[in-house]
């Protein structure tokens, strides 16, 4: 069970919410996260553009800073900077073939970290942990797993090195077939969980949305398994907007899909949303979405399009990941026998 104690977390108001986060990370080749590959961090070097953009409509994004990332020492500088002036906020996340300690060699099966032995798990965690605590004088209170790897481990491991808010579900979504999580049972909202039921779950805000209504979700299902693609009987849900998968991000998702998928989550009582995206896309050809200078530029006009279209015609007000649990009631209480 990867949420032990699941209770939904209800906004405490009607107000729209929104924060930002980033998935801080060295560049890497994403069909092949292995241990010994060559990689950089110079992505971080050019969130000088992002800051800008997200500045503009009072936006405290949250990065959450891999192993590499916090042993970059300008990177580190870098952010150091916009969070003394309260510009940003940091958290950390796990990718297991670049956090020692090394136990063997780091495939691609445990590239996700819930793949492994729960002592080595909680090791790179520690180190994660105490790497980010010299960095910047505070232990990390928000998490991701690299590529969404929980385990059913993960919950107690985090209760005990004090998270937080974990942003590691992926909902819609398996990666069973490479050897990750199932997630596609899970839709998009917020939740408390764990043994002492404080944790909260910030998702990858990702759904199925369509006029197909209910029945949106369960279609998509069965239209994207290995037979229907190969029919390409999902491109039929997409085309006709019956049921389609969306991400708020702008790496692979356009303005339109994203509105429609605001709206419709609106509809039907969202009131928490987290816009996400990676470092690696802000500098050319370091990440599958951002290949050349045009679609840089693409990828800064879907990301301002859908702020404008949040602040502008929603309204949505931002806050950071870490505002988040005071604008929620508080997680019920846990009974003794529970």
């Amino acid at each position: 069970m990867f949420f032990p104690n699941r209770r939904p977390a209800v906004a405490k108001t009607d107000a729209l919410i929104c924060a930002v986060a980033i998935d801080a990370e060295e560049d890497f080749d994403w069909a092949a996260p292995i241990f010994g590959t060559p990689h950089t961090t110079s992505c971080m070097h050019h969130i000088r553009d992002l800051q800008a953009i997200l500045g503009a409509y009072g936006i405290v994004p949250s990065y959450l800073l891999t192993h590499p990332v916090l042993e970059d020492t300008e990177a580190v500088h870098i952010l150091r900077r916009y969070l003394a002036r309260g510009e940003c906020d940091v958290g950390v996340q796990l990718h297991p073939w670049v956090t020692p300690p090394y136990d063997g060699d780091i495939n691609g099966n445990a590239s996700y970290s819930g793949n492994l032995q729960p002592e080595v798990e909680m090791r790179k965690l520690v180190t994660l942990t105490e790497c980010f605590t010299e960095r910047f004088g505070r232990p990390p209170r928000i998490y991701r797993a690299g590529r969404y790897g929980l385990s059913e481990h993960t919950a107690d491991q985090l209760e005990e090195l004090g998270f937080e808010i974990d942003t590691s579900l992926a909902p819609r979504t398996d990666f069973s077939a490479e050897g990750g999580p199932d997630y596609s049972g899970y839709d998009y909202g917020p939740f408390w969980f764990g043994r002492r039921g404080r944790l909260l779950e910030l998702p990858l805000c990702r759904s199925i949305v369509g006029w197909g209504g209910a029945a949106a979700p369960p279609f998509y299902r069965a239209f994207t398994t290995p037979y229907a693609d190969r029919l390409r009987l999902s491109a039929l849900l997409t085309r006709t907007r019956f049921a389609e998968r969306i991400t708020l991000s702008p790496e692979g998702n356009d303005l339109r899909a994203m509105q429609r998928m605001v709206r419709g989550m609106r509809r039907t009582g969202t009131r928490v949303f987290v816009l996400s995206l990676h470092s690696s896309s802000l500098a050319v050809g370091r990440s599958p979405y951002v290949r050349d200078r045009a679609e840089l530029h693409h990828f800064y006009d879907r990301l301002s399009g859908i702020l404008d279209f949040m602040a502008r015609q929603q309204p949505i007000r931002f806050a950071s990941l870490a505002e988040i649990p005071a604008l929620l009631e508080p997680p019920p209480p846990r009974s003794p026998d529970a």
